[in-house]
């Protein structure tokens, strides 16, 4: 059995496309200035937006693929032979509807005679097999805001069963009116345009933009990569959109990743949860993790990133993991920003403070999906 190892990393979201500048804009933030970000950001609409200005949807979508494309095959020192060897996934909810809608526009603007760009989004994984020059076809997950995690998951289960050698895993979640009005019409965004995880206050989603790549190999390029430990998928069957109310499915997705990969909580530095804000999800995935601490007799930080990027549905699972990976090459864990007091049912605070001089961290992973898709995965980079 081989390992599978996070190699190179890249990360493009509101809060810039670097790991210096995203990292910079994180330490300078704090429960103080959090609200003052917050007005600043939504001038607008309460919406977490790449502020980069581009001449078109398409060439948005496209410009910022092929450049996170590039800076995790530079992160990763992958040279233009090894790139034709990646075995591509990619994880996404909306996939290209932001392109398609602007197609659509222009259609009945007159402006042309395409009605639609493409049916379906197959021609994204071309788009990437051409640009990578890859030998192999692209795997397409959707699993609603699980997504990019299943295909990180399965990726490396890939590598460590020997299947493949290397891959690229990529999450992408533009602005588009079909979802942004999809989560309005479900009474889901939040109408005080403050993110507040597990906090008494939290009164729903704010959205946001980010696109990431991960590149995997079964060797690592140095000491402080990340490991894929193990991981947990488990279906929901309680809603189509909400979880059930008792958090018990969460609660054993994230248990059987702990278990699969034989430690205990007590080996876990740190839970970074879903925390999307709404009422179901604050209260279910607040009670899993009551559960979980209640089964071990222990307890472990836990932080949310959702106040720093928005929720970014299907690529939430790439976004986030290398927003926190970078966060640690930096040694610190981020603050839970927006948290004062919790409700009722939750008997954890999480991480109030950014926690310093941090580059070593077991980490678990959740996140929960419409249609009932739970997913944890747990990456270290301890010996």
């Amino acid at each position: 059995m081989k390992e599978t190892y996070i190699i190179g990393k890249s990360l493009h979201c509101n809060l810039g496309n670097n790991k210096e500048s995203i990292t910079q804009k994180v330490n300078s933030l704090n429960q103080n200035n959090y609200l003052s970000f917050l007005e600043n950001k939504f001038k607008d609409k309460a919406f977490y937006e790449i502020e980069e200005s581009y001449s078109c949807q398409k060439n948005k979508f496209f410009d910022i693929l092929k450049k996170v494309i590039d800076d995790a095959l530079i992160d990763a020192k992958i040279n233009s032979n090894e790139k034709e060897e990646l075995h591509i996934f990619i994880g996404s909810t909306s996939m290209g509807i932001s392109v398609d809608e602007q197609i659509n526009k222009e259609f009945h603007e007159e402006k042309h005679t395409d009605e639609l760009s493409h049916i379906g989004y197959g021609h994204i994984g071309t788009f990437i097999e051409e640009y990578l020059q890859s030998k192999y076809k692209s795997n397409i997950f959707s699993t609603a805001c699980t997504s990019s995690t299943n295909a990180l998951a399965y990726a490396s289960k890939l590598i460590k069963h020997g299947k493949i050698k290397k891959a690229i895993v990529i999450g992408i979640e533009l602005f588009n009116k079909s979802t942004f009005n999809g989560f309005s019409s479900l009474m889901l965004l939040s109408q005080n345009k403050v993110y507040r995880p597990f906090d008494e206050k939290s009164d729903g989603i704010i959205l946001g933009e980010g696109c990431s790549a991960l590149v995997l190999d079964s060797k690592k390029n140095k000491d402080s990569d990340f490991k894929y430990i193990s991981s947990s998928n488990i279906c929901d069957n309680y809603s189509e959109t909400t979880s059930n109310p008792s958090g018990e499915p969460i609660f054993n997705c994230m248990n059987d990743s702990i278990t699969s990969a034989n430690l205990t909580l007590n080996d876990i530095d740190l839970i970074k949860a879903h925390a999307t804000g709404s009422e179901n999800n604050n209260s279910s995935e607040a009670k899993a993790i009551n559960t979980l601490f209640n089964t071990y007799e222990t307890n472990t930080e836990v932080t949310a990133l959702k106040p720093y990027l928005g929720h970014t549905l299907g690529a939430c699972g790439t976004n986030e993991i290398a927003f926190l990976l970078y966060c640690i090459e930096k040694d610190f864990l981020p603050a839970t920003l927006g948290f004062e007091k919790a409700e009722e049912e939750i008997k954890f605070i999480p991480l109030k403070e950014h926690k310093t001089n941090i580059n070593k961290a077991t980490i678990l992973f959740n996140f929960v999906a419409f249609g009932g898709n739970n997913s944890s995965i747990i990456l270290s980079n301890k010996s």
